[in-house]
């Protein structure tokens, strides 16, 4: 009977522990990021409403090929943004506050949304 009593309490405190653990928060950023790029055709905006924290994204049409870069991101989301000169968030690296906007100047290749910190 002492060794049911054991089983019993060590399922229950794992359970307890189990249930107490905070769930993964949503990764999804609220808000929209804009960008401008150029191509053959001439100047482009960008509105991306669908876009995910700690993950590094490149900016689709400078991996395809069809941009050299990206200029003047525009952060309207809830998040920190980190812009960077390269792919795969290389190079320099530029901040964007939630809610900020960058220039022309802030030439970028690939984008980082930085998670809310606790």
């Amino acid at each position: 009977m002492p060794r049911l009593r054991t089983i019993i309490t060590a399922a229950a405190s794992a359970l307890t522990l189990l249930l107490a653990l905070p769930g993964s928060a949503s990764a999804e950023v609220s808000g929209h990021f804009y960008y401008s790029y150029t191509d053959a055709n001439g100047d482009h905006q960008v509105d991306l409403y669908t876009n995910q924290e700690g993950e590094c994204t490149d900016v689709k049409e400078v991996a395809d090929g069809d941009a050299k870069f990206a200029f003047s991101p525009l952060n309207k989301t809830t998040n920190e943004l980190w812009v960077f000169t390269e792919l795969t968030c290389t190079g320099d690296k530029f901040i964007l506050a939630a809610d900020a906007q960058g220039t022309q100047a802030n030439k970028f290749a690939s984008y980082y949304f930085v998670p809310p910190r606790d």
